[in-house]
């Protein structure tokens, strides 16, 4: 008799023999299967036999195939027991752990394209799911992704990690099998790739960390393929593939095709994460204009006490006055104040003071009668009339003239206005909002602002921070602002890339949310790539003067990290340069100590005697 290995499946038909060797054994209308089942239309992967604690368990990876296992339909995974029957595809299986009786009929071997790659099937399986993934056709594409890989490298598990940059928090986004525990993947191995520029190929040789050699052990693997995922803010995951004993180990071959591999993920990973970013920005929009945001963005604390405080103010019918620098958001802030008083209903009118010459403003404010100088050819209602029942908003209120003051002052204390060459004064029922850059009580004591009508203006005062102040609402007004301009222009969707989020995060912004808007502009027409990379975000040179002024004082972000800093700094000096015990003297992991101590450029060498 032919001598063959067991456990194994038996065509009860011809009674080709199919060894179940390794830790997972794959079943399907692929030709790179173990089994290759005949008939068309079936999943390239139907299933596989997993061999776990002791077991083999038969898993199904698609719901279009029926398999049976002693006459009963699989749902759920079966632990397969000797001489159990199987049925797939019209042919049925005897599920063999053992020799069979000495008078059983002679087995023929199974044919060798059962075992060895026999086409491209595998490569073409996993080009689709890298289609389909840019297309977000599939939630569980990823599980595709990683079976396709696991096939092609016939690999006997692996595993797609994404690692949060900030926290170094790792969360398993697909593993193949299914069932594979976490336990048998080796941290150690991830660590060492995380410290290499290209893929790491480990055999078991080479296991020196006692937990993961134990684990690995247990579980029978002897070769290990593993690669960091970057893109440009650094590592953001890691594909990780293995291989049982007994069969072959990784290559270098093999090592270079995981390194392309890897390189492939990045890119579909950083853009997966940047739609869930614009994702996220939609959905913060939708809810705060369910909430009565009034259209403005934010998310920032010293935003949420303006907001907090302005639905307040709308609330009662006094004046408004609104200070901020240039580009922060004045008017918007005034209509949204507008929109949750109980003058909603009612016009809100607004008018830049500073905009209009000066012999032209008052004409501007209360109107004129036809004749009332020259051109005046007929009779205008004046932006107080127009307002009646609603809001005038006066922004740049500071370069009012001090002869329109007065004029603005009667109306405040008498709410009656003259429209130019008009006998009668004329009764109004307006709330009045303003709005300026400058600092009024100094416009105040250099005698070009009436006191008497800054008391009046300011009953409520209201200030907005500059954009600077407002930390993550940079990238989510930038994420808000390319999403309509991309609209606007025509152009197909565009994300912004990492180091363009971090350069925007850098900048000052002395221009705030109008300086913003031309930045995003600039960028999406000067961007050919559906990513938009730093070297488009166009911000010009800050003026020394405010550069300097702006960075006297350091951020919350630099003096935490100086004083982090200087806490590992200290523990390192007082161990020696022992990170274990520096880690448990400063209570935190010792990998998270290693990633701040390379981001703050700390050696521990160099505490070392």
């Amino acid at each position: 008799m032919t001598s063959v290995s067991f456990p194994l499946l038996r065509n009860e038909a011809d009674g080709v023999e199919f060894p179940v060797g390794g830790r997972v054994f794959t079943f399907g209308g692929s030709k790179e299967c173990n089994l290759p089942l005949p008939g068309k239309g079936l999943p390239g992967v139907v299933g596989h036999l997993l061999f776990r604690e002791g077991k083999h368990l038969l898993q199904l990876l698609s719901q279009d195939a029926t398999v049976k296992v002693n006459g009963v339909k699989v749902s759920s995974p079966v632990a397969l027991k000797h001489a159990d029957g199987l049925e797939m595809a019209g042919l049925r299986f005897r599920f063999l752990e053992k020799p069979a009786a000495p008078d059983a009929p002679e087995a023929k071997p199974a044919p060798a394209s059962a075992s060895v790659p026999g086409d491209r099937q595998p490569l073409a399986d996993l080009i689709e799911s890298v289609v389909a993934l840019l297309k977000e056709k599939d939630s569980d594409v990823f599980l595709s992704l990683v079976t396709g890989v696991s096939r092609l490298l016939r690999c006997d598990a692996a595993r797609v990690v994404e690692e949060d940059w900030k926290s170094g928090e790792r969360r398993t986004l697909a593993r193949y099998p299914g069932h594979s525990g976490l336990e048998r993947f080796s941290n150690r191995a991830i660590d060492w790739s995380r410290e290499s520029e290209h893929a790491i190929l480990v055999q078991e040789t080479e296991w020196e960390d006692g937990n993961s050699y134990n684990s690995l052990q247990q579980n029978a693997v002897a070769s290990v393929l593993c690669t960091a995922m970057r893109e440009e803010s650094g590592i953001i995951g890691y594909l990780y593939m293995d291989r049982v004993g007994g069969g072959s180990p990784f290559t270098e071959a093999d090592r270079r095709m995981c390194d392309s591999l890897g390189r492939l993920f990045g890119e579909i990973l950083s853009h997966r994460r940047a739609l869930s970013r614009q994702r996220d920005v939609i959905a913060r929009l939708q809810s705060g204009t369910q909430s009565g945001g009034g259209g403005i963005i934010q998310d920032s604390p010293a935003m949420a006490k303006v907001m907090e405080l302005a639905r307040r103010v709308a609330r009662t019918d006094g004046t408004v006055l609104i200070r901020g620098e240039t580009g922060t958001g004045k008017e918007m802030l005034a209509r949204f104040i507008h929109q949750q008083s109980q003058r909603a209903e009612k016009p809100f009118v607004a008018i830049n003071c500073a905009a209009i010459p000066e012999n032209l403003i008052e004409s501007e404010l209360f109107g004129h009668e036809k004749g009332a100088f020259t051109g005046a050819d007929q009779r205008k209602i004046g932006l107080f009339e127009s307002a009646e029942g609603g809001t005038l908003f006066l922004d740049e209120i500071g370069d009012l003239p001090l002869g329109l003051q007065v004029k603005l002052l009667r109306v405040l204390q008498e709410s009656e206005i003259m429209r130019i060459g008009h006998l009668k004064p004329i009764r109004v029922d307006v709330r009045i909002f303003s709005a300026t850059h400058r600092k009024l009580s100094q416009e105040v004591q250099q005698g070009r602002f009436r006191q008497d009508l800054f008391f009046r203006l300011s009953v409520l005062d209201l200030e907005l921070p500059p954009l600077r102040e407002r930390g993550q609402d940079v990238l989510l007004l930038a994420e808000f602002l390319l999403k309509k301009f991309v609209g606007q222009f025509g152009l197909p969707a565009k994300t912004l890339s990492p180091a363009a989020r971090n350069k925007l995060l850098g900048y000052a912004f002395p221009g705030n949310v109008r300086e913003l808007e031309n930045v995003i502009q600039k960028a999406i027409l000067l961007s050919n790539a559906r990513s938009i990379g730093a070297e488009e975000i166009q911000i010009e040179a800050e003026d020394p003067e405010t550069s300097h002024a702006l960075r006297a004082l350091p951020t919350l972000k630099d003096a935490r990290a100086a004083a982090e800093k200087e806490a590992i700094r200290t523990a390192l000096e007082k161990t020696g340069g022992n990170i274990s015990l520096a880690s448990k003297l400063l209570n935190i992991d010792r990998k998270w100590l290693m990633k701040m101590m390379e981001e703050l450029d700390l050696d521990a060498d160099d505490f070392r005697a």
